[in-house]
């Protein structure tokens, strides 16, 4: 199955100057992902192209990241000569993709610069997409830029055999884990801020959740468990994190459920802002449909509190049941109503998940191992790139 972020060991070649591509115009786990993976790594063997002015973009250059803006949105026609120059001035030798925009850019890229390439898949895009023609055409057009693949890396077990299955002939395909790595300061949270920004009661017990508005995170099923258990549990509220193209479906769901005030659709929030709202909540919570190694499940859990989620994609790879947090079956609101009432009228269990969420997240997923993996992942490309026929 190829390298894991908890097996590898320090690759021992000569370091490769690689650039990542990101064309996405929203935040989500992929680009927390590569922000993470970035920080990492030495700064003079990674950079990044993105969307000028894109959230990942403007967090990378605010971190002190080598950041490349290479066009205004993810289908303006110049990123393709952008990215050449870029890989050409910048003596790239490796291009790693992370979004199926960046993709079909980025495979065009190195084959005219005659670059190794590899594509880090975070989902599987029927998964993720459902039946829709989006995730027809998107699965396709991955599949199509694998002329000049040199490998793949893959986020969970889930997608690992979804691209087996499509993909015979990858190069080779690594699983590696996502990870997170959260400095003190980035955990203490602030309760009168909490409060006061989301107006919320004193007496409140306050799940929260962070993604996209998107089907695939399934928030239409944590509104409808809301309102199942509204009258029983007067005082617990819900924050959603996260922006969308199902902004207007879910705040109508919410205002038609009677949920006005209780479930709160914040937006979108800077990372230091999301810390806080998970570290002074009660709880998180994760509906999803499909997923891959989400790293806000992992933020949660580092943070220290308590996680309910459904058993899909790769959650259940990193929390098992019972012991680092509540999974129950995807698409079953009764499930995740249940799972709502029990963490609200047990603060002996909301500790006992939190305490084992943080050691698990500790002792498997560190940023370091990480970096070590996609390292060796990257020379596995390059090699494959060396010796393949021109």
């Amino acid at each position: 199955m190829g390298a894991t972020a908890a097996q590898v060991t320090a690759p021992d070649a000569h370091p490769i100057r690689a650039l990542v591509v990101d064309l996405s115009q929203e935040f989500g786990g992929a680009s927390s992902r590569v922000l993470g993976l970035m920080a990492g790594f030495p700064t003079d063997q990674i950079g990044l192209a993105a969307i000028e002015n894109s959230p990942v973009f403007r967090l990378a250059k605010k971190s002190g990241l080598i950041v490349h803006a290479v066009g205004t949105h993810k289908t303006d026609w110049h990123i393709l000569p952008n990215l050449v120059k870029l890989i050409r001035q910048g003596q790239y030798q490796l291009v790693d993709t992370q979004n199926v925009q960046s993709k079909l850019w980025g495979s065009l890229a190195a084959r005219y610069t005659g670059t190794a390439l590899v594509s880090t898949l975070n989902s599987w895009y029927r998964f993720e997409h459902g039946k829709s023609l989006k995730g027809l055409i998107y699965t396709w057009i991955e599949l199509l830029t694998n002329l000049w693949l040199d490998g793949y890396i893959v986020v969970s077990k889930t997608v690992y055999g979804a691209l087996k299955k499509a993909n015979k002939k990858a190069p080779f395909i690594d699983l590696i884990y996502n990870a997170v790595k959260l400095q003190p300061e980035e955990t203490l949270g602030d309760l009168v801020w909490f409060k006061s920004t989301f107006d919320l009661p004193e007496n409140a017990i306050v799940c929260s959740s962070v993604g996209r508005l998107v089907w695939a995170k399934g928030y239409e099923d944590l509104i409808a468990a809301m309102a199942q258990i509204a009258e029983t549990k007067s005082d617990l509220y819900c924050i959603i994190v996260g922006e969308g193209e199902l902004r207007s479906t879910l705040q109508t769901q919410i205002e038609k459920s009677g949920l006005k005030g209780r479930v709160l659709l914040a937006g979108y929030l800077e990372r230091g802002d999301i810390l806080s709202v998970l570290k002074a909540s009660d709880f998180f919570v994760m509906p999803s449909r499909q997923e891959g190694t989400p790293i806000a499940l992992l933020e949660a859990a580092a943070v220290g509190i308590p996680i309910l989620a459904t058993a899909c994609g790769g959650i259940p790879e990193l929390v098992k049941n019972g012991k680092q947090a509540l999974l129950v079956p995807v698409g079953d609101p009764d499930a995740l109503a249940g799972g709502l009432l029990e963490l609200c009228q047990s603060p002996q269990l909301r500790q006992a998940l939190a305490v084992q969420a943080k050691k698990r997240v500790a002792d498997a997923f560190s940023i370091d191992a990480q970096v070590q993996a996609t390292q060796l992942a990257y020379q596995k490309a390059l090699k494959h790139k060396n010796s393949s026929p021109k």
